[in-house]
């Protein structure tokens, strides 16, 4: 009888150091042994755990070598000392109730659940971060509930108020985990640091599924992770937490566009009707955003006089599309606006001053400029805005807003800044981007072909193709600012800018806004009554209907150029206009573009425009090979390679010389070609794609691409025909060339069955 009074008084703790010492085995020799890291086996042996799980009590005896009956009996102690389920007290850490109409986000909680069911020593803890309105708090109770369901375990729910002016105490949070998990008052640890080491004791020994909601920082959240065991833990938040260790990260995106138009069919109710017609401009209006498709689809919902269509009419006004997204005590602005509290003032400052980018995105270079700040401080501060999820960021550190974020910060610039401050900010990017955007296209001038000196701005224009990639990327900031300018009348900054681009705007002829530009121009030159400008912008308009198959409309232009710079004296704007004229002219009366030609070039001799007579060679070998007159054509073709040939001072120049190459080859392609000689043809033709290739113009190298696939189709090099063609259409499609991506799927039907 005393001996089993003897046995009922043996500890797990005393019993696994007794079988460790009788195996003479160190801490670390077990640890090697088992696979339980010594620190937990020192743990268990001080009694810090009492009835550790089951499997580690089997490896702890695969570690010593016990025999069945042993093994048997340190699991019987460990059982002894786990504490037995308790049912959660009624009210403590209870989820919010199930959203009945979740939708669009399957992804994003496969992702979560394979995230949080990861194998490791520690529990595994996953933070959803986002902009306030995404869906986080949805999303995450949602995937708590099936991990729950799935490992049939209990899931407590805790909201941490992060955005509140007091959020939640660590010591009430501690308390109602530990209250949910049944410990008794009389039981509780006393301080933060006692109460957080019994919750991962328990959680240990109890596992459960958590959801911290709404995290303010790193500190609110540190004390209520689990240590080992399986309890995985769902963070949201609207920071990034960065400073969280050991933790899987998931963004929330917003819904993908079907997934915004099933949200609010779902809540809306009777959406198939006429109801129903404006549904899917509806849900773009509100960008995604579910917090926003929730309280449109409540407000339509409970008007069932509505349509959709009537409410998107409402939200197509983006000055009144805010104060349109609210319903009941549910309202967009609130949201955006608890984030916006948290910032630093320089950082609300920023986030309102960066509405006037007109563009969707933009970098820190720009945004310093509305910061008033430099680069380095701006940085600083835009991580702010992207850490509390006001900001999204994209490949090459551009930053950009969601749509309605966007309007929220315009808001905040009209309530806290006064009208004249605002006018002076929108001066002061209109002046920058304008300035930036001139010094750029003046990179593929002859008579400049590099930064200007003392370039101090934060941008880098070392080279062409950094000028190149920077009008590319900033181009609606840049035209952005340009309207402004235009609209403001500021005809002097939009002259100088438009004027920047007349060699540029050729590496870009697909562009879509050159008339936009140029015919901005015009006008300005008009009211400053300027002739030579006058002339100028008319010749670079019409280049821009040339490059938009508007021919005759581009020929009248270049007349008109010529008459206007004939008033002036200007020899050259007269050349460019006859030039202009000819070229529009080349297919549709190839007789009067080569008398125009003729003019031009002898007023492009007479003025020493060297650039100038280039182009004019060009139209001329065009001209001649539509009156087919193919040797006359190769000839002009061979005098034009050979003045592009001569030595060039500056990139600027060479880079003008290398495009009248180009078009020079171009021209010997086609007049071998329709001489039946082959070989000559495909060789200008390789010659000419690959000169587009180092110019950067897709264009041109399809077409060439298109005309070699021909030339090696008709000689019976199939395999290679088909990949030119393929490689044409593709720089086709990217460009949204689409009569050439319909010629190219012609051709590839014809050859080798339809295009994929």
């Amino acid at each position: 009888m005393a001996a089993e009074d003897d046995r009922r008084e043996i500890t797990f703790a005393a019993e696994l150091r007794r079988l460790r010492q009788r195996a003479q085995l160190t801490l670390e020799a077990l640890a090697e042994a088992s696979g339980v890291s010594a620190r937990t086996i020192g743990g268990l042996e001080r009694g810090h755990s009492l009835g550790p799980q089951r499997r580690t009590v089997m490896a702890l005896a695969d570690g010593l070598g016990l025999g069945v009956a042993e093994r048997a009996g340190l699991e019987q102690l460990a059982e002894v000392g786990r504490p037995r389920p308790v049912t959660a007290p009624a009210g403590w850490c209870v989820p919010p109730r199930p959203v009945p109409d979740f939708t669009g986000r399957d992804a994003e909680l496969d992702r979560i659940v394979a995230l949080a069911g990861g194998s490791g020593p520690a529990a595994s803890v996953v933070v959803l971060s986002g902009p306030g309105g995404i869906g986080k708090t949805t999303l995450a109770v949602q995937a708590g509930r099936r991990l729950a369901e799935a490992a049939g375990l209990d899931l407590f729910y805790i909201d941490l108020r992060g955005m509140d002016a007091e959020p939640l105490d660590l010591a009430t949070a501690l308390f109602r985990l530990l209250k949910a998990l049944g410990v008794g008052n009389r039981d509780l640890a006393d301080g933060v640091d006692g109460r957080s080491g019994q919750l991962r004791a328990l959680l240990e020994q109890q596992p459960a599924i958590v959801v911290l909601d709404n995290a303010r920082d790193e500190d609110q959240v540190r004390p209520l992770l689990p240590g080992v065991g399986s309890a995985p833990v769902l963070v949201t938040s609207r920071r990034l937490l960065t400073g969280l260790e050991g933790v899987a990260r998931l963004p929330v995106p917003v819904l993908a566009a079907d997934a915004g138009i099933a949200l609010l069919s779902h809540i809306v109710g009777d959406t198939g009707g006429p109801r129903g017609d404006g549904l899917a401009d509806l849900a773009g209006l509100c960008g995604g955003l579910p917090l926003a498709l929730r309280i449109i689809g409540n407000r339509l919902a409970t008007r069932p006089n509505w349509t959709a269509r009537q409410l998107a009419d409402r939200l197509a006004d983006s000055e009144r599309r805010l104060g349109q997204i609210n319903a009941g005590d549910l309202q967009i602005t609130a949201a955006f606006a608890m984030s916006y509290d948290q910032l630093t003032p320089a950082a609300q400052r920023l986030c309102r001053r960066m509405a006037l980018v007109p563009g969707p995105d933009f970098e820190a270079g720009l945004a310093s400029v509305l910061c008033e700040a430099s680069v380095f401080d701006t940085e600083d501060l835009l991580e702010e805005l992207y850490e509390l999820g006001l900001l999204t960021q994209s490949g090459g550190g551009r930053y950009s807003f969601h749509d309605l974020i966007r309007l929220f910060a315009a808001d905040r610039l009209a309530a806290e800044e006064p009208p004249e401050e605002q006018e002076r900010l929108l001066k002061l990017m209109v002046d920058w981007l304008l300035t930036v955007a001139a010094a750029a296209g003046r990179w593929f001038e002859p008579a400049h072909g590099a930064a200007p000196v003392g370039w101090q701005e934060p941008v880098d224009l070392s080279t062409s193709d950094a000028a190149s990639a920077w009008l590319h990327t900033e181009a609606d900031n840049w035209l952005g600012a340009y309207r402004v300018a235009v609209a403001r009348e500021w005809d002097r900054e939009v002259v100088a800018t438009a004027d920047a681009f007349h060699w540029f705007s050729d590496h870009w002829d697909h562009w879509e806004h050159w008339r936009e530009v140029f015919g901005g121009a015009v006008a300005a030159a008009v009211r400053l009554g300027d002739v030579v400008a006058h002339a100028t912008q008319l010749n670079n308009l019409a280049w821009a209907h040339g490059a938009g198959g508007e021919r005759l409309k581009a020929a009248d232009l270049g007349l008109s150029a010529v008459r206007i710079a004939e008033q002036a004296g200007d020899l050259v704007q007269q050349g460019w206009g006859y030039q202009y004229a000819a070229h529009s002219l080349i297919p549709i009366d190839p007789a009067e573009s080569l008398r125009y030609s003729e003019q031009a070039d002898r007023l492009m001799e007479e003025a020493g425009d060297i650039e100038g007579r280039l182009s004019v060679l060009v139209t001329q070998s065009a001209a001649l090979l539509f009156l087919n007159r193919p040797q006359d054509a190769a000839e002009k073709a061979r005098q034009t390679l050979e003045m592009a040939r001569a030595p060039q001072e500056g990139e600027a120049k060479r880079m003008i010389a290398d495009m009248a190459s180009l078009s020079g080859h171009w021209t010997l392609a086609r007049v071998h070609g329709g001489l039946g000689d082959d070989a000559a043809a495909e060789d200008s033709c390789r010659t000419t794609a690959a000169l587009a290739e180092r110019l950067g113009l897709p264009l041109y190298q399809g077409k060439a691409e298109v005309s070699l696939a021909r030339i090696l189709h008709r000689t019976g090099r199939n395999a290679e025909a088909a990949a030119a063609l393929r490689a044409a259409r593709a720089r086709f499609v990217e460009l949204k060339a689409a009569a050439d991506v319909e010629e190219a799927d012609q051709l590839l039907a014809q050859w080798d069955g339809p295009s994929s």
